[in-house]
């Protein structure tokens, strides 16, 4: 298969099957945190209004529509809303709407929310994430929460069922990825707490989890979600041989997985609130 790099710039795809990969990965990521709002946000009011960025298949606001009243106003934006479900499927408190993050902030939407929700933007953040960070917060209304969820890739190491298994082609495989595009491997989601603080947010909460140590089977299938991504890296965002090389490794990691050797990385959660 020839590359097919996206104008936009996004290194997966937007087809059925990362559709299947997002809404798997966020059924895993919920069951690793427990919560798809973190409990330091009060939920009481009932005309609650939410925004999520990034909302992919909406799979998160169609979720927290359950535990809301009919009366929460839930808005979901992306660049484009192709794996959404239709409006007349979507929960009647759930509206999409179609926003780049890294174009201005609407007027309209400025100081609107109660509650911000980003997740998982590691692959189209380039650099640091502070200017992103700013236009967040001009949605919120004073005293209004952000909550930003992130893998943190650098912490990733091999994991294994058994020390002997083989994990060459996972290695070698995780390492040919990662030199395609700095956003694969980024920095900051590790200090995304420091960031809040220093743009002001109050009530700073950090969440940590590591899966691998005290629920190794949700890590397990968090890993085998991702491979998915392989195949999409290799299509969008390596170019000729490289991409031949990743295409080439993939039945090797495959088959270590089923053996039981599985990537393994923290995840981080942090809330903050805007100040009255």
């Amino acid at each position: 298969m020839d590359s097919e790099r996206a104008p936009d710039g996004y290194l997966l795809s937007r087809d059925h099957v990362d559709c299947d990969r997002l809404n798997l990965q966020h059924s895993l990521w919920t069951q690793m945190f427990g919560y798809l709002l973190h409990p330091l946000i009060d939920t009481s009011n009932p005309h609650l209004k939410v925004a999520d960025l990034g909302t992919g298949t909406a799979c998160w606001l169609t979720d927290l529509s359950a535990q809301l009243p009919p009366t929460a106003q839930l808005d979901g934006f992306d660049l484009e809303l192709t794996q959404a479900p239709p409006r007349e499927f979507l929960p009647k408190n759930v509206s999409l709407h179609e926003w780049d993050i890294f174009s201005e902030v609407p007027e309209h939407l400025v100081g609107q929310y109660d509650v911000v929700h980003v997740r998982l933007l590691v692959f189209v953040v380039k650099g640091e994430p502070t200017e992103l960070l700013r236009k967040f917060l001009k949605l919120l209304k004073p005293g209004g929460w952000l909550q930003w969820g992130e893998p943190d890739v650098p912490s990733m190491r091999l994991v294994k069922a058994d020390p002997s298994l083989a994990e060459d082609g996972l290695r070698e495989l995780f390492q040919l990825t990662a030199a395609q595009d700095p956003r694969l491997i980024p920095q900051w989601p590790d200090q995304l707490g420091a960031y809040f603080g220093r743009e002001g947010l109050t009530a700073v909460e950090t969440h940590r989890v590591q899966a691998a140590a005290t629920r190794p089977h949700l890590e397990f299938a968090m890993h085998q979600c991702n491979l998915l991504m392989y195949e999409m890296i290799a299509s969008r965002a390596a170019e000729g041989s490289r991409a031949q090389q990743i295409r080439a490794l993939i039945p090797r990691a495959v088959e270590e997985s089923k053996r039981g050797a599985m990537y393994a990385m923290h995840r981080v959660v942090v809330v903050g609130q805007k100040k009255p």
